[in-house]
């Protein structure tokens, strides 16, 4: 198995058999933030996301939970229609992590959407790119681009 898949595999185990089902309170809301198939997708196979972004959020699902599981307050609240996104923000080890929580309604049920770990450095961008580059070429060999207007 390819370490990407590994990334992939561990990652999808942790969040559906070690997370989902187990949430625990936020503090900040009083109520649990659920975890559901819509948010893995967005995490893992948003379209407009290079692989690295995704390897990077895949790798720290552990640090989502954390920062649901302590955080008292959230930092940000933007209502989209009857959506509402809270956004919750930390620094840990040197990096900033921003959790998105989603409800229909102010009191509806808190679901989790969407992780970001924001203001790498860009030395320390370098160095996750250059860790990562044979993930990124073997999964470009093992998925190539097809040219659309092309004949197979």
């Amino acid at each position: 198995m390819s370490t990407l898949k590994n990334i992939i595999s561990r990652a999808k185990n942790y969040y559906f058999k070690q997370w989902r089902g187990q949430e625990k309170i936020c503090p900040a809301f009083n109520e649990k933030v659920y975890l559901t198939r819509r948010a893995w997708n967005h995490i893992a196979h948003h379209p407009r996301r290079n692989l690295v972004d995704k390897i990077i959020r895949l790798k720290k699902l552990p640090l989502a939970r954390e920062i649901i599981e302590k955080s008292t307050t959230y930092q940000s609240c933007l209502k989209r229609k009857n959506i509402y996104y809270y956004g919750f923000q930390a620094i840990k080890n040197d990096i900033r992590i921003k959790v998105v929580v989603t409800s229909k309604g102010k009191n509806g049920r808190k679901i989790l959407y969407s992780v970001m770990f924001k203001n790498i450095a860009k030395s320390e961008q370098k160095k996750i790119e250059r860790h990562n580059a044979k993930l990124i070429r073997e999964f470009r060999k093992n998925h190539p681009k097809r040219n659309k207007g092309t004949k197979k």
